[in-house]
């Protein structure tokens, strides 16, 4: 029998403890996707991040489905010790968050200050597994004449030919860092090959803002024929007799003008617009707008009638006119309701190119009569840039002299420009999506691009 003495027991002892000792955990990096709450009183919304740090700095990406917001690029994001900062980008409502990492959590608190409104809130993340997304995207680029256009194709991963979807944009200076990327990626994994593109003029240095995104109808919708052309020469992953347009607000207009000018178009999504005037459309929005804010009917009178005398000078270009409207702003700037106008070619000077709108009395009429493709209308029933009813009225009596028997106009209840429904709270974060619109609109074009 093996002696167990006070030396060989001590190196038992050692060597017991050493193998029961735990071992070091491996440092636990924020890079990964998290996922889980954003909540502000009563209001609860998803929100995700995407985080990578490297030996330069650390970025991210956002997922705000409740905002249409896919893949948008955070801002001032950093990680100080366990400290963790960032904002959401400009397209989104102003929102800055202060957090905590703690390995498999982030959690912290969020001011947001977005016009008159300030909110605060909570948010809680739990790392999740990588998302194996069903397609895959390629920056891409193209020409409409001497205009480079570019944008990012998404493709699914199943194998192709795919039907396709060409994105057109609302009006100003749009990218395709805005909610179209949002609805490409929905396309997108139901099987679509999805194309969105800056608008002409965007991210330019040499022009002022409020004239980047600038363009006539013509040539937004000559832009569109060119992506259509564009996806023809992919045949890798387009299905060339299977391609539509997808036009919010603008492009509700757009849409359909462009698929006149270019033969073979395999259908039409057009929201919140498209049925009545530039010019009608204008006045609408600016007198919801006063009514809204409790002016009187003589004010909301004298409101119109000073847009009314900015259309007749962009109309003319006349000294006569021109000199109407300075005399109807100068007694209209100490007024109240002067502020809420949305013409703002008002404040410019007469050189501005915002005083040459072309397209201001476009009537979408002559063209719609001529549609014979299947085309989607939605509308949402409290829009106070669009006036439903009449666009409704509009686009239905247009569509049925083209002899069209393959359209829908559907108006979803309580909805806005935007297709969100209030559901109470503060700002922003009181208002979603309308439930189940998007899921119907992919529905209906997947049973109408076959």
């Amino acid at each position: 029998m093996q002696s167990t003495g006070p030396r060989a027991l001590c190196t038992l002892l050692v060597v017991a403890t050493a193998c029961a000792a735990p071992r070091v955990p491996e440092p636990v990096t924020i890079d990964g996707t998290w996922e889980g709450t954003l909540t502000s009183g009563a209001s609860n919304h998803m929100l995700r991040l995407l985080l990578s740090e490297d030996s330069a700095r650390l970025k991210g990406t956002v997922d705000f489905p409740d905002q249409y917001a896919s893949s948008y690029a955070l801002r001032d994001v950093s990680l100080t010790g366990p400290a963790l900062g960032f904002s959401f980008p400009d397209v989104l409502p102003s929102a800055v968050f202060t957090g905590t990492f703690d390995r498999g959590r982030i959690f912290g608190t969020f001011l947001s200050a977005a016009g008159p409104d300030t909110t605060r809130g909570e948010f809680e993340l739990w790392r999740r597994p990588p998302e194996s997304k069903p397609f895959r995207t390629e920056e891409v680029s193209f020409a409409n004449g001497t205009v480079p256009l570019r944008g990012t194709l998404f493709i699914p991963n199943s194998s192709g030919p795919h039907p396709a979807v060409v994105f057109l944009h609302g009006s100003g200076p749009q990218t395709r860092e805005s909610y179209i990327r949002y609805f490409a990626d929905q396309f997108a994994r139901n099987g679509f090959a999805a194309l969105i593109y800056d608008k002409r003029n965007t991210g330019r240095t040499d022009i002022p803002l409020w004239q980047q995104g600038g363009g006539s109808f013509a040539d937004f919708a000559d832009d569109a024929t060119t992506a259509v052309r564009f996806l023809r020469g992919r045949s890798d992953a387009v299905d060339s007799r299977r391609i539509g347009l997808w036009g919010l607000s603008q492009g509700a207009w757009l849409a359909p003008l462009a698929a006149q000018r270019i033969e073979g178009v395999s259908f039409l999504v057009l929201l919140s617009g498209g049925g009545v005037t530039p010019a009608r459309q204008e006045l609408y929005d600016d007198e919801v707008k006063l009514r809204a804010g409790g002016f009187s009917e003589s004010h909301i009178s004298e409101a119109m009638s000073l847009l009314r005398l900015a259309n007749a000078y962009v109309r003319s270009h006349t000294d006569a006119d021109w000199e109407r409207v300075q005399r109807g702003l100068a007694r209209a700037r100490t007024e109240p309701w002067f502020r809420l106008l949305d013409r703002f070619p008002l404040i410019l000077p007469r050189e501005s190119p915002a005083w040459s709108d072309t397209d201001l009395d476009y009537d979408p009429r002559p063209v719609l009569t001529r549609l014979r493709m299947p085309v989607l209308v939605i509308l949402g029933e409290r829009d106070a840039l669009t006036p439903t009813a009449e666009t409704t009225r509009a686009i239905d009596a247009a569509l049925r002299a083209a002899g069209n028997t393959s359209y829908a106009i559907r108006v979803v209840p309580r909805a806005d420009h935007g297709l969100f429904v209030s559901t109470g709270g503060n700002g922003w974060l009181g208002e979603r999506p309308a439930s189940g619109w998007v899921s119907d609109m992919i529905e209906w074009v997947v049973a109408h691009s076959r």
